[in-house]
């Protein structure tokens, strides 16, 4: 019996060639499409929420001030103090993800500027409006319960943040706002 044989041609070649990297390509880009977001992205997205609360409890210890003038002093510390922690906040969300970090409301937007939005177009959160001093200590309470809550889903270095921050939070409606 014979064979009948067919020469392998160049074009052939090619094609074939062609159909491999076409198709190599293709299960590259949907296994890139399937990662999702990184462990950092997600740690970054829980701290934002704490970021946001913090800019919001300076704007209102700020705005609240000047109306209990026997608690201005002690709601100067805490405004400070919430803005410290903010920058604490966006110093790691920075680290983790850039891109969540352009999220964080503007510190001049939270504290009652004309600007609605950050300095990325994000907006800023609304200021809690509280106008007593008994209402601030619940603004802060809150704020300590989310870092608080916010700690048993996070480990390492943002963990202990968000505890420090809770801790914190705590000690000025206690010693502060008492």
């Amino acid at each position: 019996m014979s064979r009948v044989t067919t020469p392998l041609t160049r074009r052939a070649v090619l094609r074939g060639g062609l159909a491999a990297t076409a198709g190599a390509i293709t299960i590259s880009a949907v296994a890139a499409c399937d990662r999702g977001p990184s462990p950092e992205q997600i740690t970054a997205a829980a701290l934002l929420p704490l970021a946001d609360a913090a800019l919001a409890d300076q704007a209102a210890a700020t705005a609240l001030a000047p109306l209990t003038p026997e608690y201005a002093n002690a709601l100067g510390v805490v405004a400070a103090q919430r803005g410290e922690h903010a920058q604490s906040l966006r110093e790691e969300i920075t680290r983790l993800d850039q891109e969540t970090a352009g999220r964080i409301a503007s510190t001049g937007a939270a504290a009652g500027s004309s600007a609605p939005n950050g300095p990325s177009g994000a907006p800023a959160p609304p200021a809690p409006t509280v106008s007593t001093v008994a209402g601030m200590r619940d603004l802060l309470r809150q704020s300590a319960r989310t870092s608080a809550q916010a700690t048993g889903s996070l480990s390492g270095y943002p963990a202990g943040l968000a505890g420090a921050i809770s801790a914190s939070v705590t000690s000025m409606v206690e010693v502060q706002l008492a």
